[in-house]
């Protein structure tokens, strides 16, 4: 469960702010596991809305801001950002993850027993 905490500065939350705000942490959180807070802030200047957000969870923090000219609009920015770096870093870790170690490759390949098949082999194919 991603728990939402939602703050306005020198801007006043209101609840379809909140709702959305509510609906994208849903998104996040069915979307990627593990993810245990997210933390946004709303803010007014100069006419236009500011958002930041810091995004916790296992062994994963981002952060994302966006400037738009709704705080509607400045909330979807920020969404998007936050998905597209959780895209990255899981990608980042499968691809690290499935990554063979050259000097164990090298170990592996190396093996007497491994020869001793491969010249077996030969011998059949010959």
């Amino acid at each position: 469960m991603l728990e939402l905490l939602l703050t306005g500065k020198r801007l006043e939350i209101h609840e379809e702010e909140r709702a959305l705000a509510q609906k994208l942490a849903d998104k996040l959180d069915a979307d990627y596991t593990k993810l245990t807070s997210l933390r946004m802030v709303l803010d007014s200047e100069r006419g236009k809305c500011h958002c930041e957000a810091l995004l916790n969870g296992k062994h994963v923090r981002l952060n994302a801001s966006a400037k738009a000219d709704s705080p509607a609009a400045a909330l979807s920015a920020t969404y998007e950002k936050l998905d597209k770096q959780m895209r990255r870093y899981l990608t980042k870790v499968q691809d690290r993850s499935i990554a063979a170690d050259p000097e164990l490759k090298e170990k592996i390949w190396a093996s007497a027993d491994l020869k001793e098949e491969d010249e077996q082999d030969r011998e059949l194919f010959d």
